[in-house]
């Protein structure tokens, strides 16, 4: 018969030789000089709005733009379901509409 090893002797094992270490700690986020850390907000309105463009902008170098073949195949599926929606929750009304007011409700 083989023998079975647990899953804690080889763990115990590993943190103790410090495999574990790197995966389970986080390194020490570096301090950049004579600079404000990262995400901080600038006090003045328009230092504020120049932040919040620039970062728009490296957020939108980001983007994956679709084809103008799958956008519009894109755009048509999501009009077609949004009519479909609608009929569907337009006859439900109806019907609920005919049903209160056949009891006297409405």
């Amino acid at each position: 018969m083989a023998k079975i090893m647990s899953d804690k002797g080889s763990k115990s094992s590993a943190k103790a030789s410090g495999l574990l270490k790197g995966a389970i700690s986080r390194p020490a986020a570096s301090v950049r000089q004579g600079s404000t850390p990262r995400g901080t907000v600038s006090v003045k309105p328009a230092g504020r709005m120049r932040t919040f463009l620039r970062e728009v902008r490296i957020e939108m170098t980001k983007v994956t733009w679709p084809p103008r073949k799958e956008l519009l195949q894109s755009t048509g599926v999501v009009i077609i379901a949004v009519v479909i929606a609608a009929a569907y929750i337009g006859v439900f009304d109806y019907i609920w509409t005919v049903i209160v007011r056949a009891v006297g409700l409405g």
